[in-house]
């Protein structure tokens, strides 16, 4: 499994930008795997960057077929939220931020190891591994 960044998908649904063509193959087979993944905090990252980058209009149909994946889509409960505050404490001092922290959580009490993503801090964090198609 890969925990997919928003970033990543940032990338995949706006074509205008220079990276979507270094995302678009990766994210893709990913995708044609099932081994793409999300946690609430990166959905509602993509949700507001798609409506506010690219309008209303193409942010909803965007957004619809960003939500019609059916991805894996992990929660932050409380317990997530704990270990979010303990890897924020573990690792702040690498650039993890709040955002950052809940998905190292998420990953960490899903046993996923690897993530997708352009966010250079995640390339600081021991024993996870980093796919930066950019």
């Amino acid at each position: 499994m890969i925990l997919v960044d928003s970033n990543i998908w940032a990338y995949y649904f706006d074509s205008t930008l220079a990276e979507h063509p270094r995302v678009k193959s990766p994210l893709e087979r990913a995708l044609r795997q099932d081994e793409a993944a999300v946690n609430a905090t990166i959905v509602v990252e993509t949700l507001h960057y798609l409506v506010k980058r690219l309008g209303s209009e193409i942010g909803r149909e965007k957004a619809g077929i960003f939500m019609n994946y059916g991805l894996p889509l992990y929660s932050l409960d409380r317990s997530t939220l704990v270990l979010t505050a303990a890897k924020l404490c573990q690792f702040g001092h690498l650039g993890i931020g709040g955002r950052d922290a809940s998905i190292l959580a998420t990953m960490d009490m899903k046993r996923i190891r690897t993530i997708m993503t352009h966010d250079q801090a995640f390339k600081r964090v021991p024993e996870i591994e980093v796919i930066d198609p950019c």
